[in-house]
């Protein structure tokens, strides 16, 4: 049976913890990758509609903006992005498509 010093639990101690920060930093950069794209590619939408009212489209919009939310709504929960920034970019959004509906 092997007994650990004190220093030897404070190295591996920094370990986990610099394993538990490299993790959440991936996954928060994945989550706020997808939000961007998302929200890119809704924008582009929204103004393609602006100068083509068309209703498949509009309807192709009206799912991506739902699924912005959902993952706005993700990245909250996550602790990735505070809630009035989510708050701020669904309105941004939400008024650039009713401004062209």
């Amino acid at each position: 049976m092997t007994t650990v010093n004190k220093k030897q639990k404070r190295r591996l101690k920094k370990a986990k913890l610099l394993r538990k920060v490299l993790k959440r930093t991936l996954r928060n950069k994945a989550i706020l990758k997808k939000v961007k794209v998302l929200f890119k590619n809704t924008k582009k939408l929204i103004l393609q509609y602006a100068n083509n009212k068309n209703e498949e489209l509009k309807n192709t919009i009206n799912e991506k903006l739902r699924e912005l939310y959902k993952e706005l709504d993700k990245a909250v929960s996550k602790g990735v992005i505070h809630k009035n920034e989510s708050a701020r970019k669904k309105s941004r959004i939400t008024t650039l498509f009713n401004k062209f509906n």
